[in-house]
């Protein structure tokens, strides 16, 4: 599975506003009373294939850890307030599936799309499926990005949300484009695996590797640090819910074979090898 287009945002929390200014000088898609979940993801989906001949059967596969939290948080307060009233974009605005149409209007695809979340994993599971597709040639061509906006403006997220480290939360919209044509690619996805141990993951995983990255679980991990190279592990100091998206087109950057290690909260694990 070959990459030929990435993009890559990542931002402290920013009105949706400035980001709706932004992709009405992109696109006619009309998002003004949408989501900012909805909005970062149609941004980013834009850039991303701007300038590329996007095919038939494209398939859409928007990665997200908590969609578009601030809006449901928004409405819990307002249904929590007397004489308050919730209005019908309220509504639309938490309902999630929405944002893989919205990406494929702006796009004007007509193939699948689709949302897709798995706690701590959203963007390496949604991987496999886009692969999974691509194999069996129900998609020609897959569009896959990781999408979340920042928590700041919800009181004490931390005491709720599952974060190795304790760092800003920001909005962040990934993106990679790939298929199976090697022609000018910017480099290969070759292998996805899943592990349900450290024990399992170091006795399969003992190759040589140019670079070494990790998800925030994942560089918590002590045991699995210890037992890494250190001098290939390649840690950056971005960072937003839906990493995945991130580490692996942080990757394109260096030439070689490279490992991307996710973790979940458990024992969990999902290793993505990359060829530059």
């Amino acid at each position: 599975m070959y990459i030929h287009s990435t993009y890559k945002f990542i931002n402290s929390n920013t009105d949706v506003k400035e980001y709706r200014k932004e992709l009405k000088e992109l696109s006619k898609i009309n998002l003004r009373r949408s989501s900012k979940f909805n909005v970062l993801a149609v941004l980013g989906a834009l850039k991303a294939t701007k300038d590329i001949d996007l095919s038939q059967n494209l398939g859409i596969y928007v990665a997200s850890e908590y969609g578009p939290i601030n809006d449901v948080y928004k409405l819990l307060q307002t249904i929590n307030e007397e004489n308050n009233i919730v209005m019908p974009f309220d509504f639309l605005n938490i309902n999630s599936n929405n944002v893989s149409f919205y990406v494929s209007q702006a796009l004007n695809a007509k193939a699948k799309n689709m949302l897709l979340t798995s706690q701590c994993l959203s963007f390496e599971k949604s991987l496999q499926l886009a692969l999974f597709d691509l194999e069996i040639e129900e998609v020609k061509d897959i569009l896959i990005g990781g999408v979340d906006e920042s928590l700041e403006e919800i009181k004490d997220y931390e005491k709720y949300i599952n974060f190795a480290k304790k760092t800003e939360s920001k909005d962040g919209t990934c993106w990679l484009y790939l298929n199976n044509n090697s022609e000018n690619a910017l480099g290969k996805i070759t292998k996805i695996e899943e592990f349900y141990s450290l024990e399992e993951l170091l006795s399969k995983k003992n190759k040589e590797y140019s670079k070494i990255t990790l998800n925030h679980f994942a560089l918590a991990d002590k045991k699995l640090i210890s037992k890494l190279p250190q001098e290939k592990v390649f840690i950056s100091e971005d960072f937003y819910a839906c990493e995945g998206a991130l580490r692996v087109v942080e990757l394109l950057e260096f030439k070689g074979e490279h490992l991307y290690i996710a973790k979940d909260a458990k024992e969990n694990f999902i290793t993505i090898e990359l060829k530059v």
